[in-house]
């Protein structure tokens, strides 16, 4: 497992790099905006919404790169070969799914840094730490949903599959805003602090903690789902 680990790292190491380097000029902005402006810009400018966009966006980075781990297996030649591993197929998949949870958990690190400095120059009056957690469990999820439909179909189809899930939720919230209570939303010149406001005044405090435990639960039958599909999506590949 180790050296299937140690391989997609290197292969990968381009988009390992830009997604470190996304992280850092994202997280360096939110760090600048936050000690040239000051708490004000939080309270008064949207701050808190601009920061949950780039927090969004560096986590959008190890999705938006997995693509190209596995369009490198996409031959016959490199599915035979993981069939052929001491681990078989089994631990190519599970390494890949390793690789794509450490680069999670590496801007999970890197965005929880960043909170904490921001904490401490805005005098303690804004943290995004819960915000963060629950970025990093949707994202999670939305690989979980993607990467079997691409092992299956490939990574073109599977983008186009990953568009329609995504769509679909997006369909779901709208007719949440539509039809559910939005009175804590309304109220608020600021929706992300009315969204935190809403998680910490307990109303929906029981679904949101088993939220990450949901989105772990999700990636790991993801994994196993990835395992049985894999030899039938590489008698679909041409060469």
């Amino acid at each position: 497992m180790r050296g299937l680990l140690y391989k997609n790292f290197r292969i990968n190491f381009s988009s390992c790099l830009l997604i470190l380097i996304t992280a850092f000029v994202c997280c360096a902005s939110i760090i600048a905006v936050s000690i040239v402006s000051g708490a004000d810009f939080i309270a008064e400018n949207d701050g808190a919404l601009m920061f949950a966009v780039l927090y969004y966006f560096v986590f959008m980075m190890p999705s938006l790169t997995s693509n190209l781990l596995f369009e490198s297996d996409e031959s016959r030649t490199a599915s035979a070969f993981a069939m052929s591993l001491p681990q078989c197929s089994k631990g190519h998949i599970e390494s890949k799914y390793w690789y794509i949870l450490i680069q999670y958990l590496v801007v999970l690190f890197i965005t929880f840094l960043t909170d904490t400095v921001i904490y401490g120059i805005l005098g303690g009056t804004f943290s995004a730490a819960m915000m963060l957690v629950l970025i990093f469990c949707f994202r999670l999820l939305i690989s979980a949903i993607e990467i079997p439909f691409v092992i299956r179909f490939g990574s073109q189809k599977g983008i186009a599959i990953k568009g329609l899930v995504i769509a679909f939720i997006v369909m779901l919230v709208l007719i949440y805003l539509m039809f559910g209570d939005i009175s804590w939303l309304i109220n608020s010149d600021d929706p992300i602090k009315a969204f935190m406001n809403l998680v910490k005044s307990g109303n929906i405090i029981f679904p949101i903690s088993l939220f990450p435990f949901f989105s772990i639960a999700a990636y790991w039958l993801s994994c196993k789902i990835s395992v049985i599909v894999f030899r039938r999506g590489a008698e679909n590949y041409e060469q």
